[in-house]
């Protein structure tokens, strides 16, 4: 890990040195990062199967927003320094407010109530829009600095992610992760202990949530003006589900692997794949097969690589569960000594 945190740091000089492009996406791929690890307290430490994270991601998202923007119905224009705690707060408080009628659920159905209210947020913001401001948009959302560049905001996304990470090491080491660890293998020997299933489950639903709102306020200061066009619905909760479950589940180091492979291939690699199709695979081709052109109608629609992106992105999901079932860096035991 002390290998991967010292090319993190030094990415952003290689990419100018190289005249690269890739800054953007690597400053989305460290949100998904943040994203992993806080999802990684509830899946991986407790046990509960939660499919509806993303909506806390976009609650702090909104709070952001709604704290710092000119355009906010709320009319505050708070700086970045005060908006960032209160929209974590925020978010945890929504966090506190959903689990607590879920806290005798488990299993499919914990699963359930957390997808509905996954689905539920994004057409109740749409819908009233003249107060949520979700289609409409907000610009100008408050920055750390002004006039902040892509590799200033890398850096500060990447400490966000260490903030992340050290956050999931000291749950880990903590009596609150003996307990969590304890719900995961046996709730009925857990209670037998002492332990409080319903408090042990408000405190890591509550804390994933903080960790989903503080990147979610991350990204909306980033790319400075959000609606509801932005890349965590439903579906970025299975993406941020996945990276934990392929990267191991329970794993500080499995969630930083996990999430950084799939982020790095459905943000750098697939892309640059079609492109390198677009521009130099599919032209030779048509060059070459200009004396065939019924071979070629048949040939050119599979060359559209962008309508198999899905297909290329879960074909290497496939790949890897079989070959790696227990993710890439399992859970390692835990010593207390």
């Amino acid at each position: 890990m002390k290998g991967l945190l010292l090319f993190a740091l030094i990415l952003p000089l290689l990419n100018a040195a190289m005249q690269g492009s890739i800054l953007p996406a690597c400053c989305q791929v460290l949100i998904y990062l943040m994203l992993a690890q806080g999802l990684n307290l509830v899946v991986g430490y407790a046990g509960l199967l939660h499919l509806g994270y993303a909506a806390f991601f976009a609650v702090g998202a909104f709070s952001m927003a709604y704290l710092t923007s000119p355009q906010s119905p709320l009319n505050l224009q708070w700086s970045f320094y005060l908006a960032l705690p209160l929209s974590v707060g925020v978010t945890l408080l929504v966090g506190a407010l959903l689990a607590w009628p879920t806290l005798k659920l488990r299993g499919d159905y914990l699963a359930i109530v957390t997808m509905g209210f996954g689905l539920m947020l994004d057409p109740l913001m749409r819908n009233y829009d003249d107060a949520t401001k979700a289609i409409t948009g907000m610009a100008a959302i408050a920055t750390p600095f002004a006039g902040i560049s892509t590799m200033v905001w890398y850096y500060v996304l990447l400490a966000g992610v260490l903030v992340c990470v050290g956050l999931a090491y000291r749950v880990r080491h903590s009596s609150l992760g003996r307990a969590l660890r304890a719900l995961r293998e046996d709730p009925v020997a857990a209670e037998a202990c002492g332990i409080s299933l319903a408090r042990t489950k408000l405190q890591v639903l509550t804390l994933g949530a903080a960790v989903a709102g503080l990147a979610g306020a991350f990204y909306a200061s980033y790319i400075g003006t959000l609606n509801l066009a932005f890349p965590f619905d439903f579906n970025g909760s299975i993406m941020v589900l996945a990276m934990v479950i392929l990267g191991g589940v329970g794993s500080i180091r499995g969630a930083l692997v996990g999430g950084l492979a799939l982020g790095v291939l459905n943000l750098i690699c697939i892309p640059k794949l079609i492109d390198v199709v677009q521009v130099h695979v599919q032209p030779a081709l048509a060059r070459a097969l200009s004396d065939s052109p019924v071979l070629w109608a048949k040939i050119e629609p599979w060359l559209d690589l962008s309508k198999a992106q899905f297909l290329m992105f879960g074909l290497t999901l496939v790949i890897m569960m079989l070959l790696r079932p227990e993710g890439i860096i399992p859970e390692e035991p835990v010593s207390y000594q």
